[in-house]
């Protein structure tokens, strides 16, 4: 194949391949399930100047509710939950001690939010919006591509041509297959969180209407919204 063809194909790709992977970024970031993926765009304030987050500490995710982290030095915790919070204000944090040999050392909990019909509504909004401006990126740089290589096709056998679309085609439908598996995905894991919120509601209201009942407070109540609006 033509050398600058095999550049232009070269550009497209790496800017398709780049696109998805900053859908994945984005996806990961709408925080549902624990990922310390979504820790990637956290910058700590530091006192020797600003640091990505992988330079002053590390993380662990021991359940999918649940995101640790732990700073490289214990100094620098207060700077770091800050900057995590700063990134993630949805985040509950907590500052937890653990066993480090014969002493204890500081780390920080997070908890992921709960997802109510709100942050479903807002959660899927989101989705939405990310998986669409991705593919309009998709498209207006196929646009472009196909562009490109119609001036180069005159100096070109059809053999060359014809290869060049063909890798083209072959790289634009596999990362728009990526970003529609991890869109449909994002969707589910979503739909599946908010359904656990609705069941474990229901399980609390139910706990909470049998304790009232036993203590005579469901009597209380039933009087008190059958009374005629004052």
């Amino acid at each position: 194949m033509d050398y600058s063809v095999k550049l232009l194909n070269a550009e497209y790709s790496s800017l398709l391949e780049g696109y998805s992977g900053l859908f994945i970024v984005r996806l990961a970031n709408l925080c549902v399930k624990s990922n310390p993926i979504s820790l990637i765009p956290v910058i700590v304030d530091h006192p020797l100047g600003e640091k990505n987050i992988e330079e002053v500490a590390d993380a662990s995710v021991p359940d999918d509710d649940h995101i640790d982290v732990y700073p490289k030095l214990e100094d620098d915790i207060f700077v770091i939950g800050k900057g995590i919070l700063e990134a993630h204000p949805e985040f509950k944090m907590s500052v937890e001690t653990m066993k480090n040999g014969d002493e204890e050392m500081r780390y920080l909990h997070f908890t992921m939010p709960k997802v109510d019909k709100n942050r479903r509504d807002v959660l899927l909004q989101a989705v939405d919006a990310c998986y669409n401006e991705c593919k309009a990126q998709f498209d207006d740089n196929k646009m472009k591509y196909e562009a490109q290589l119609a001036e180069k096709i005159p100096s070109l056998s059809k053999e060359d041509a014809d290869k060049a679309k063909e890798d083209f085609k072959n790289t634009y439908k596999a990362n728009k297959d990526i970003i529609d598996t991890k869109n449909k995905e994002k969707i589910q894991e979503i739909e599946e969180a908010y359904q656990r919120y609705l069941k474990n509601k229901a399980t609390s209201d139910k706990g909470a209407q049998e304790e009232a009942a036993a203590t005579g407070d469901d009597v209380k109540t039933s009087f008190r919204m059958s009374m005629p609006d004052e």
